[in-house]
């Protein structure tokens, strides 16, 4: 499917206006969030995917799958040793119009699907891709084609969701979130497949394409005033989908439910779970 030779699923329709009314909003929220994987800290999900890519050696082909405003290929892009020869993918042209002004020809951007790469085979060292995989429709193809524009043992590097945290301030979001979707006459689209919600499912799914796969839980803490919190769990997906009255209210209610847990700062913790996911392509 090359794009723009079939019309956008409805889940792609839903995605495309999102990011024309939100561009750059992934990176808005998590550029600065720190992540935890194990006992290694880094400074945000985009460095810890960064940081897959070898300083040292040959320099490397890069591609990023959703590159959204470009802000990890902007991170690879400032390192003065080893900076390798950076492409960009995405389906938005308002996302691309961003990364276009951020990279100012520091990368080659291109719209497109990820269940068509157009790229030739065997033409990248390292895919990196952040919280965009499990959005996709057609997955499988998705990682087919990532495997085809990968080298010979080359590197998948991913992060992606990785379900509600059981208590604090992302599950009083959820409850509200449960009891207002259940009253609303449309359920909100269901992104993506559902084995990248589980760490058997996201082995075995990454297990069809890919050797060596190896899946870490990560946890993303962001901090800030109730009001910030807020404005980041509104551009959550489903969020977005509710009418405005119905997100006025949950606005509400969270802001009265999260009050006693703001620290002596005035602040909330708002601990996000992901996961990534490494994989190597077969040697040929």
């Amino acid at each position: 499917m090359q794009w723009g030779t079939m019309p956008p699923s409805e889940n792609e329709s839903y995605l495309l206006d999102y990011h024309r009314r939100l561009a750059g909003v992934t990176a808005r929220w998590f550029s600065k969030t720190p992540v935890f994987r194990g006992d290694a800290r880094f400074p945000s999900t985009y460095a810890l995917l960064a940081a897959e890519v070898p300083r040292e050696g040959r320099l490397r082909a890069v591609l990023d799958v959703a590159c959204g405003d470009g802000y990890l290929l902007e991170l690879l892009a400032r390192r003065e040793h080893g900076r390798p020869g950076l492409v960009g993918l995405d389906m938005s042209e308002s996302e691309l119009a961003q990364a276009e002004a951020r990279l100012e020809g520091a990368a080659t951007l291109v719209q497109g699907v990820a269940q068509a790469l157009p790229f030739e085979d065997t033409s990248f060292d390292v895919v990196l891709s952040h919280l965009a995989l499990m959005l996709m429709d057609d997955c499988e193809q998705v990682l087919s084609e990532i495997r085809r524009v990968l080298k010979p043992d080359g590197k998948l590097s991913c992060v992606v969701g990785g379900g509600f945290v059981p208590s604090g301030t992302l599950a009083v979001f959820r409850g509200l979130m449960q009891s207002t979707i259940a009253v609303q006459p449309r359920p909100p689209l269901s992104l993506g497949d559902t084995r990248f919600r589980s760490n058997e499912g996201l082995m075995a799914l990454f297990g069809l394409a890919f050797q060596q796969v190896d899946v870490f839980d990560l946890e993303v803490q962001e901090v800030g005033p109730p009001e910030r919190i807020w404005a980041s769990l509104a551009s959550t997906y489903d969020a977005d989908q509710l009418q405005p009255e119905a997100r006025e209210d949950v606005r509400r209610a969270f802001l009265a439910a999260v009050e006693p847990m703001k620290d002596s700062a005035g602040n909330l913790t708002c601990d996000w779970r992901m996961r990534q996911v490494t994989a190597s392509a077969p040697r040929r």
